[in-house]
């Protein structure tokens, strides 16, 4: 249903999308800080579990944005509001999200950014072992052949 750019429902819907984008946000900065927490403690299972949760969340905020593309062209100053409360209003909840969308942002940078220590941690410690494991296969190998060898003159 199109609505009418110069009626107040028309902003009205604005008003419910922008309230639908600051709660899915909301709820993403839940998860991320738990996300972060779960990490923290190793605890894959968990951190797996909440970003399938935080994938349906960013779906949800893509159909919402869809929601949003009409708006994107309008001039702000020529929509028509109920009130200049309701124009507030609708201004508030853009920043907020603005606001904790930066701050979801920053804790994924910051998750990306230990998850990429850890891993290389791990694969440092991966080589190490290997190289001992190298180590000790050859040191084997050398002490085999030193007690097997063949003496060619007893034949």
């Amino acid at each position: 249903m199109e609505l009418d750019p110069n009626s107040t429902d028309y902003t009205e819907r604005l008003l419910q999308c922008m309230q639908q984008r600051l709660e899915l946000l909301q709820a993403l900065v839940g998860l991320t800080n738990a996300e972060r927490e779960a990490s923290d403690n190793d605890d894959i299972d968990v951190t797996l579990g909440l970003l399938a949760r935080k994938q349906g969340l960013i779906d949800d905020l893509v159909d919402v944005q869809s929601s949003l593309q009409p708006f994107m062209h309008d001039d702000p100053e020529a929509r028509v509001w109920s009130s200049p409360e309701r124009r507030e209003e609708c201004r508030r909840l853009a920043d907020a999200g603005g606001q904790l969308l930066l701050r979801i942002l920053q804790l994924d940078q910051t998750a990306i950014e230990q998850l990429t220590s850890k891993r290389d941690a791990v694969a440092a410690q991966l080589r190490d072992g290997q190289d001992s494991i190298l180590a000790r296969t050859a040191y084997t190998a050398d002490s085999v052949f030193q007690e097997g060898t063949l003496d060619v003159q007893d034949l």
